[in-house]
């Protein structure tokens, strides 16, 4: 019941991000759309086209937004999907120039890593190896995991300064704990498959966070492990408290700081 909860919570939490992952590459997405497909012009009537196709539906353009309706339609839940008004970012070249200089890294390099350590598991694999633990696997236990964090917040480095909203905070927050939840149900899987060979494998390669010399590791585990409660049940309540919490901080601190854009100031 517990894992089937926790794929439940991958699902939702994927379909969550989809908004921020696809509104990264909106803008040329946009303009290459409109080359083959005039009606997209429809929703942006600011910009003639020259073609229209009325009978065509918004929601063919905004089905990748399902998951974040119920923002949309819950009164007074609207600003979570309105983007995030953030001067001291938007006057600041320099920093500006840096998010346009290493979200690509960020977004590629993370795809590139997630892809990479996938592929490199199928081959092990199909080759009849057991436990990988060299290649990707040697930097960190959940290589691909970790390549999805780095890929979902590189598009969240796009979105900055001017189309950050709460929502993408949210969702990659809400990603972030349903893979780390099922990286944790797996090397209970793993412990039991591999015995004492995962053992040595967990104390010689870090969880999630690469590059991390053995005594700091040791020591963050074990600070860890005294903040933890003991017992399957009491960590999952911990961790969804734990959660909620993140949200709750994040609803605090960016509520009132949204604006829309697109809204038209009246006479």
């Amino acid at each position: 019941m517990i894992k089937r909860l926790k794929r439940i919570a991958l699902i939702f939490s994927w379909m969550y991000c989809l908004p921020t992952i696809s509104s990264t590459f909106w803008l040329p997405m946009w303009i290459s759309l409109s080359l083959v497909f005039p009606t997209i012009f429809n929703y942006f009537p600011e910009t003639p086209s020259p073609f229209r196709l009325d009978w065509v539906p918004q929601w063919v353009f905004r089905i990748l937004y399902i998951s974040w309706i119920p923002m949309a339609i819950i009164p007074g839940a609207d600003w979570l999907t309105e983007f995030l008004h953030l001067p001291e970012i938007w006057t600041n070249f320099y920093l500006v120039l840096l998010l346009d200089i290493i979200s690509p890294f960020f977004t590629f390099g993370g795809f590139f890593f997630f892809m990479a350590s996938m592929i490199q598991l199928i081959i092990s694999k199909l080759r009849g190896i057991g436990l990988v633990k060299s290649g990707f696997y040697g930097i960190v236990r959940h290589p691909q995991y970790l390549g999805i964090f780095i890929w979902t917040i590189g598009h969240m480095l796009y979105a900055l300064p001017f189309h950050l909203r709460p929502a993408d905070l949210i969702a990659w927050v809400t990603l972030v704990f349903s893979y780390i939840l099922l990286a944790s149900s797996e090397e209970k899987s793993l412990e039991h498959d591999f015995n004492g060979e995962y053992e040595d494998y967990k104390n010689s390669v870090p969880f999630m966070i690469p590059f991390m010399p053995r005594k700091i590791r040791k020591a963050l585990s074990e600070k860890l492990a005294l903040l933890t409660p003991k017992g399957k049940r009491k960590k999952n309540i911990f961790t969804t408290f734990l959660y909620i919490l993140i949200i709750i901080l994040i609803l605090i601190f960016t509520h009132g700081r949204t604006y829309c854009y697109w809204e038209k100031s009246g006479p």
